[in-house]
Formats: structure tokens, C-alpha cells, sequence
């Protein structure tokens, strides 16, 4: 019994270990005045073993498909878009009112090309990563959901810390809860992407681009 018990707080304690390696110190590597080969090496490692961990393990029965709420959900995500839209347009207008479209409408294969890109290269790639693997590999470490959403909002704000932004670590503080929170009710990555995109195209379209670093 007392083997079985050491061993189940050594599995703990590797993954714990391993979280704060692949979300703690990975993003913050990036702001370390050290060579570029090695943060892309490192970086590299990451994704790699993130990857093969993601294709070794079989998702348990827990992790399966969470129900018929999906339908449900997409209503809410569409609500909270046209809060989120009308909230954003509006406090543009009185702030920068000149960056109000400015892209869309001035740069509009510029303004597809990015979306295609961003949904691509950043969107699926951060879900995978901070939706699904980071679920079924770090969620029974926590067993207080609420504590486990903050936690995993708080990382996904941190991966951002590059931008050197406090408003960019708020807008994906916020958006880091919302997305975890379609991932645990509907176990669907894909509804997440769909989320993340519609809230990450429109905010390059309404006129933040410039603050994200997006192309302007």
C-alpha cells in the first residue's frame, strides 16, 4: 500500500515538474536576453515532447465526448461575441476612433491573408496544446475545477507575456477562462478553435491589431 501510494506522488510530482517546464518556463524563456538557437530549441523540445506525450496516451472514458450541449454552447459563444463586439467597437470608437476597420477595409487581402495564417499557425496549435492536452493531462492534479480554470487561464495569459502587454494579458486572461470552459462542457476541441478564431479575427478587425502585433 505504501508503495502504491509513494509511487501515485512520484507520478504527481513528475507532472508537476513537467507543467511548470512546458508552461511556466517556456514562456518566460522567451523574454531571457539569451540566444535565439536556444529558445527555439527549447521551444522546439516542447512542442515535441507535447507532442509525442499527446500521441502515447489514449484519451481515458473521462476525456470522451461530453454530451449533447454543443448547440447550447454555440449560443452562448455567439451572445458573448456580439457583447464582446459591440464592447470592443465601442470603446475603439471613443479611444482610436481613426483604427476603427482600418485593415479590413484599407488592406483587405493583408486582413484574409493574416486570418488564414493566425487561425492556422497560432489558434489550433495554442487549443491543442492549452485546451486538450493540457485536460487530460493535468485536470486530475486539480481537483477543484474552479481553481483548475483560473490555473489554466493564468498559463495561457502567461504564453502571451512575449507581447510585454498588459492589456493583451488581460484580453487572453479573459479569453483563456471562456475558452477552457467550452472545453470542459462540450469536450470538443474544435468548438474552441471555432471560438478562439472568432474572437482573435474580429479583435484584428475591429482595429487591435496593433497592440497583438498583428501586421497594420
Amino acid at each position: 500500500m505504501n508503495l502504491h501510494s509513494n509511487l501515485q506522488r512520484l507520478k504527481k510530482s513528475k507532472k508537476i515538474i513537467e507543467l511548470f517546464l512546458l508552461f511556466v518556463v517556456t514562456p518566460l524563456l522567451l523574454l531571457l536576453p539569451i540566444s535565439i538557437p536556444i529558445k527555439i530549441t527549447y521551444l522546439f523540445l516542447a512542442i515535441a515532447y507535447i507532442f509525442a506525450v499527446s500521441i502515447r496516451k489514449k484519451s481515458s472514458s473521462s476525456q470522451k465526448k461530453a454530451g449533447s450541449n454543443r448547440g447550447k454552447i454555440l449560443v452562448q459563444i455567439g451572445i458573448r461575441f456580439i457583447i464582446i463586439a459591440i464592447g470592443t467597437t465601442l470603446i475603439l470608437f471613443f479611444q482610436e476612433r481613426e483604427a476603427l476597420f482600418n485593415v479590413m477595409l484599407n488592406k483587405p487581402f493583408l486582413w484574409l491573408k493574416f486570418n488564414a495564417v493566425y487561425v492556422l499557425v497560432s489558434v489550433i496549435p495554442q487549443e491543442f496544446i492549452y485546451r486538450t492536452f493540457f485536460t487530460k493531462r493535468y485536470q486530475k492534479l486539480i481537483n477543484n475545477e474552479f481553481f483548475f480554470i483560473l490555473l489554466n487561464a493564468a498559463l495561457f495569459s502567461l504564453a502571451h507575456i512575449w507581447f510585454r502587454s498588459w492589456v493583451v494579458l488581460g484580453f487572453t486572461f479573459l479569453g483563456g477562462i471562456l475558452f477552457i470552459k467550452t472545453y470542459l462542457k462540450t469536450k470538443s476541441v474544435w468548438l474552441v478553435i471555432i471560438e478562439h478564431s472568432i474572437y482573435g479575427v474580429w479583435l484584428y478587425t475591429v482595429g487591435y491589431g496593433k497592440i497583438f502585433m498583428f501586421p497594420v
